[in-house]
């Protein structure tokens, strides 16, 4: 259980959203609490619903995204593969198609 399990669901998720350019937003249950298009991640997530806790989605994974996410206290950030990350933020798991062995 615990993180293994957590980091299993959002495996499933990828997996379901590959190729569909769509995001989505996770709670601490791992439920989905909203789906958007990938181009509407960043500023969605600028202003985003309470207690999201991750985010799953069908693209690349960008310092501004990650930088966004750590200022929200999004704790994973999950996605197609990473981009040039310069600096990862304490406390934001990033894990790509290669981490999750997909």
């Amino acid at each position: 259980g615990g993180m293994a399990a957590e980091v299993t669901r959002y495996k499933d998720i990828l997996k379901t959203l590959s190729g569909t350019l769509r995001a989505m937003l996770l709670n601490d249950n791992g439920e989905v609490v909203q789906e958007i298009a990938v181009r509407q991640l960043a500023d969605t997530l600028k202003s985003p619903p309470k207690g999201i806790k991750a985010v799953v989605f069908d693209g690349i994974i960008s310092q501004r995204l990650l930088d966004i996410a750590s200022e929200q206290g999004i704790k994973f950030l999950v996605g197609s593969k990473k981009g040039n990350l310069t600096k990862e933020p304490e406390g934001v798991l990033v894990l790509s198609k290669d981490d999750l062995s997909l």
